[in-house]
């Protein structure tokens, strides 16, 4: 019996000791590989530090715009691409590159495309543009 409780404890402490290390904090990037042109497509890399290796869904790339051309009130198109991942560490970070679609955005809308975390915004992830 105190055997098993001796193994049962270490496993535990493997696991509370895993936690931190998977939920720790994260940052990243995202770039615009192209013209943002309404209408069309324009894929974006997206690069996540600090996680390895993120999982699926995890991590969510959103796009919103505004077709009045601020940034300001209410969002008039919002799109989210979950990030499928497996991805591992590549030269400082997990790349991806992503295809976001413009089908529905004018030309001269204000868009702001990121990377969330759950509900939370991943630091460093935020890249505005205008539509063409």
């Amino acid at each position: 019996m105190r055997k098993v409780m001796v193994v049962l404890g270490a496993a535990a402490a493997l696991v509370v000791g895993a936690v931190p290390a998977a939920a720790g904090p994260a940052s990243g990037s995202t770039t615009l590989q192209g013209t943002a042109v309404g209408g069309q497509e324009v894929d974006v890399s997206v690069v996540i530090k600090g996680v390895y290796p993120v999982v699926a869904y995890e991590f969510i790339l959103e796009n919103r715009c505004w077709f009045k051309g601020k940034y300001s009130g209410p969002v008039d198109s919002v799109e989210t691409y979950p990030l499928l991942g497996p991805w591992f560490d590549a030269a400082g970070g997990s790349q991806s590159v992503e295809t976001v679609s413009l089908n529905d955005v004018p030309s001269g809308a204000a868009c702001r495309v990121s990377v969330t975390r759950g509900s939370s915004p991943v630091k460093g992830t935020t890249t505005s543009y205008k539509v063409g």
